[in-house]
């Protein structure tokens, strides 16, 4: 006599109907759970993992267990986002990067308890890294910054903003290797002057947007030196720019979005005689 088995979730195919179809709507926390539930979800997983092309774990308390799984299964990560994760480690990270080299977007954002020596594998070994984003890591130093100028090429939008520990010559260098900048985030980096200025009018020509907000060194010669040079460019911040007047931001008004409204006209004062 046949009897006919009752259908199981597991019977359906793993791959291209549980891994394709189904895991991508969990959460990662939720894929944890899944995982510990028995070895058939955990072999279930880990095969979603592997594939994942972008991982996203921003503000997220994750153990350092998590981090190592992440290390062990993945290997096609082109975007990975870390921002305000504050509890990961060089230890937790460069495991990771240095299995995933075809890395595309790094984002950094005000990890804390990071040191510039996570940045070695990107550096060296992610060739295709576009975007990268470290602001307000002050760990970052000038060191990291000088090998990240010699040994890649093709970054596009760049935010190094509040990254106090960089000189002035260092972001220097970085414009003058990284020609095909789009996006830049200067903002809060108090060295920057007139001279970085100059040298994006040289060098950046592909600059669309600028953020220069509180680096209250640059003045009217650098805005203007961007005016004349930099036609590519659509949108640039200067709030907190105590140097900067209408006389340079006139100039690109037509063009360029500016987070600063035009200086009003004072009234001409009329002699109404009684």
């Amino acid at each position: 006599m046949n009897i006919k088995r009752n259908k199981h979730f597991f019977d359906l195919y793993w791959e291209d109907i549980l891994v394709s179809r189904i895991m991508p709507f969990l959460t990662i926390r939720e894929c944890f759970n899944f995982r510990c539930v028995s070895r058939t979800c955990l072999q279930i997983t880990d095969m979603y993992f592997a594939k994942l092309k972008s991982l996203k774990l921003m503000n997220k308390g994750f153990s350092p267990h998590t981090f190592e799984v992440f290390a062990l299964t993945c290997r096609r990560l082109e975007l990975l986002n870390l921002s305000r994760c504050v509890s990961i480690t060089d230890t937790d990270l460069i495991p990771i990067l240095r299995r995933n080299p075809e890395l595309i977007n790094l984002n950094l954002s005000q990890c804390k308890n990071l040191t510039a020596k996570c940045l070695q594998p990107a550096i060296l070994y992610c060739n295709n890294l576009r975007v990268l984003k470290l602001s307000k890591c002050s760990w970052l130093t000038t060191g990291a910054m000088e090998a990240l100028a010699l040994h890649q090429n093709q970054l596009e939008d760049v935010d190094l903003a509040f990254t106090v520990s960089i000189s002035e010559s260092c972001i220097l260098v970085f414009i003058k290797k990284f020609r095909q900048l789009k996006t830049l985030n200067l903002e809060g980096n108090v060295q920057v002057t007139d001279k970085c200025l100059y040298t994006m009018s040289k060098y950046s020509k592909s600059l669309k947007l600028l953020n220069l907000g509180g680096c209250c060194e640059i003045s009217d010669k650098g805005i203007i030196a961007l005016a004349l040079h930099c036609h590519k460019l659509e949108g640039l911040l200067i709030r907190g720019c105590t140097k900067v007047t209408e006389n340079s931001l006139r100039l690109m008004r037509n063009r360029v979005h500016l987070d600063r409204r035009p200086a009003e006209i004072p009234p001409i004062p009329l002699n109404v005689q009684i």
